[in-house]
């Protein structure tokens, strides 16, 4: 089952329920008119000379077309490469040719992508995306192309901060035991539920967590090209918006202000994922919205979602919840690959068909992440005695310090515990005597007094004397990626410099 099965498989009975609503365009689609703008797209793709098993990149803001692309290159039977649509123009040659890529669809001038691309690969504008989606469809209804659940349907490519970007590749199986893991312990939706896409649809979290639980419902996906607090207010409004999905800085800027807040009070849910909530963030939340704020933990390698905390306030930092064990297994390991048991921290590894296929074109690579069918996530943490799974941060985050291992995250916690800090970022940066020292990184509050000396006296009063960081870095804002988390790598430049 690819993404477009899910399209196609609606109910008859739901079939002209909005599916999707374009917010910047203003185009809405019914399930029976998206799946006629598939069809038209499909055709023309086939019509240009894609056959089933092209690799097919599409490089489009949030939005009706990006949808329809997507969904267009899975009928098709096409593998659909979905690329972050901030990638500047003279860097896509590397996805394209990464990935053998035999067509582009970008919201770039075909004459400033061109240049940097391949001689004589297709290129079509966003607009000529949507004028072929337009397009009448043809007469005989031919169905989505039969996929083999093992071959892969989708590249997904990582952000890359350490190394070269590595296209994940995801077969159907994915999809589907993705689709079974998210309805089971996150959401289950109704026809008549809306859900808010701002989030990227090129990355996992919109096209996958957010978009295929959707089209299984007959619900609708509202898809905005960005985040922007008072639209967001408005649209929740204004579309009758049930569900909302973001990551921890998305909240924290919506609690700034009780008119954004006042919509959010209206919603079934809100979700977060992507980072880690600060607790103070969760608590908030749960106070000006009168529901807790839910949150899930997954990686592009395992389809996205695989634990989820519901209906409740996280125990402790890094609370991410629990997961279905009899479609996805999660366990802690040590160095070694040994089992630890609850309370002993190691790396997560997660198992089940929900997980990826391997890094393409990167066999070493891919051999590092999977061991025995367990993917190794790179993230440190630990179970408790009741299987919730208890994040600590990334394990490369860790910070040596004279060959003792410290967790950003617990300085962080530490931190965002004053009433003077809004957020914080720990990392390592390296030091001639000690291999690296920690530094921590603040946004204040607006008008909060606090200083260096007085933050290093709060720290050493709940951190142990080596977690205490070294120097405190004000900043009035952190740099972000496009999902909103902090750039660390871009904070580390800053020190290194």
């Amino acid at each position: 089952m690819n993404t477009c099965d899910f399209l196609f498989g609606v109910r008859e009975a739901w079939r002209d329920n909005t599916a999707l609503v374009d917010v910047e365009s203003g185009r809405r689609y019914t399930y029976r008119q998206l799946q006629d703008a598939v069809r038209a797209l499909s055709h023309q793709l086939q019509g240009l000379g894609f056959r089933p098993r092209d690799v097919i990149a599409t490089h489009l803001y949030n939005g009706a077309e990006a949808v329809v692309a997507h969904l267009a290159i899975q009928y098709t039977g096409g593998v659909s490469c979905l690329l972050d649509p901030l990638i500047p123009a003279h860097s896509l040659a590397y996805y394209v040719v990464d990935s053998g890529a035999r067509g582009l669809l970008t919201h770039l001038p075909r004459s400033a992508a061109a240049g940097h691309l391949p001689a004589g690969l297709p290129i079509l504008e966003a607009a000529e995306v949507a004028e072929l989606s337009d397009r009448e469809p043809p007469a005989a209804a031919v169905p989505p192309y039969p996929c083999d659940p093992e071959a892969v349907a989708a590249i997904f490519y990582t952000s890359g901060t350490t190394s070269q970007p590595k296209g994940v590749m995801l077969p159907p199986r994915s999809f589907t035991s993705h689709f079974r893991i998210f309805t089971r312990a996150c959401y289950t939706y109704a026809p008549e539920d809306r859900l808010l896409c701002f989030v990227p649809f090129s990355h996992g979290y919109g096209s996958k967590s957010i978009f295929l639980p959707c089209l299984n419902a007959g619900a609708a996906m509202v898809i905005m090209r960005s985040f922007q607090p008072f639209k967001v207010a408005e649209v929740v409004a204004a579309e009758g918006i049930t569900h909302l999905f973001g990551v921890p800085s998305h909240y924290q800027q919506l609690l700034r202000r009780d008119e954004l807040m006042q919509p959010m009070r209206q919603l079934k849910a809100a979700f977060c994922a992507a980072a880690l909530l600060k607790l103070e963030t969760a608590r908030e939340w749960q106070a000006q919205a009168g529901y807790h704020l839910d949150e899930g933990y997954g990686l592009i390698e395992t389809c996205t979602g695989v634990a989820f905390r519901r209906g409740r306030l996280p125990s402790r930092l890094g609370d991410i919840g629990t997961y279905p064990a009899d479609l996805v297994d999660i366990a802690i390991v040590d160095d070694d690959f040994r089992f630890l048991p609850p309370g002993e921290r190691g790396e997560i590894v997660v198992r089940g068909p929900s997980v990826m296929l391997g890094y393409l074109n990167k066999p070493e690579e891919t051999a590092r992440a999977l061991h025995d069918g367990w993917f190794r996530t790179g993230d440190l943490g630990y179970k408790t005695a009741q299987d919730e799974i208890i994040l600590a941060g990334r394990i490369k985050d860790v910070v040596n310090v004279a060959g003792i291992k410290v967790a950003p995250v617990e300085i962080e916690a530490a931190l965002n515990e004053h009433p003077a800090v809004s957020e914080s970022a720990v990392l390592g940066v390296p030091d001639d005597m000690y291999g690296e020292v920690v530094v921590a990184f603040v946004a204040p509050r607006p008008e909060a007094g606090a200083g260096e000396r007085e933050l290093m006296r709060f720290l050493q009063t709940r951190l142990m004397s080596f977690q205490v960081p070294k120097s405190i870095v004000f900043v009035e804002d952190f740099p972000r990626n496009t999902m909103g988390k902090i750039d660390k790598n871009a904070l580390r430049d800053q020190v290194v410099a």
